[in-house]
């Protein structure tokens, strides 16, 4: 329905969530309930396998509800808003937490600007996608506006991970957007198509998986990948046992060597 701040359809195992919070997909409390609703519905589906986060509007999403905070300085005075923005970004980090905890691939695309609390969202997901434009803006403004890091909803720890800790560090502290094409180049994003085709392509890419891997299969490869490699490798080669093993038995690998037997064999 037109006014929800995130909708959804499914096709193919692959559901698409859209953000409309008009006018920017502003970080809100209303955005953070609305993920909520979405992310347990979601979760709740055993036929989705894959997620897609995108934009009805030209932003991806400009961060934090400027509205909003103007509103609560004006009730409650900058130090009062500090206690209402920690709670709403809390909610946020918590809805990031288990996006990346959860057996569903996540997959942002980025087909417009993501700043600041935006590209902490896209940052969270497992993967992200963007449109090859060089007028989109990707980068955190924090570091320049406030002087504190982008770390509201656990951003630096993200985007940390994804750019290495000293380039990360740099990129924040400098707090100057980037284009699509270097947001690939320094590590942000994995995959680049032609604005017109990003969500073709990302559907694609879902489907694809949804019925080569299912949430079993996709389940063991973001925890062998993502959370492995942040052990010790004594301890990354005994969980990657572990993981593996209980993926072949539950998934698909059973049925795919039979399959593979009656053509091969």
């Amino acid at each position: 329905m037109a006014g929800e701040p995130v909708t959804a359809s499914v096709e193919n195992g692959v559901e698409t969530w859209t953000m409309q919070n008009v006018p920017v997909n502003a970080l809100n409390p209303e955005l953070a309930a609305a993920f909520e609703e979405r992310l347990d519905a979601t979760l709740a589906n055993d036929e989705v396998s894959v997620v897609l986060l995108e934009s009805g509007l030209k932003v991806f999403s400009a961060g934090a509800d400027a509205t909003w905070i103007a509103a609560v300085v004006k009730e409650k005075g900058a130090s009062g808003l500090v206690d209402d923005f920690k709670a709403t970004l809390d909610r946020f980090r918590g809805i990031w937490q288990r996006m990346r905890e959860s057996d569903v691939l996540f997959v942002a695309c980025i087909g417009g600007h993501a700043i600041a609390g935006g590209l902490e969202l896209a940052a969270a997901c497992d993967l992200r996608f963007a449109a090859d434009d060089d007028a989109i803006k990707i980068g955190a403004s924090e570091m320049k506006l406030f002087g504190v890091m982008p770390s509201g909803g656990g951003g630096t720890q993200y985007i940390s991970r994804l750019m290495g800790p000293a380039r990360a560090l740099a990129f924040l502290l400098e707090a100057e957007p980037c284009s699509p094409k270097r947001a690939v180049d320094l590590g942000l994003v994995e995959r680049l198509c032609p604005a017109e085709e990003l969500h073709a392509s990302a559907q694609a890419f879902g489907s694809t998986l949804a019925k080569r891997a299912g949430r079993v299969g996709l389940n063991a490869a973001k925890r062998l990948t993502l959370d492995a490699a942040a052990l010790p490798l004594g301890q990354a080669l005994e969980f990657d046992a572990s993981v593996h093993w209980d993926s072949m038995r539950r998934g698909g690998f059973v049925p795919g060597v039979d399959a593979f037997v009656a053509r091969f064999g």
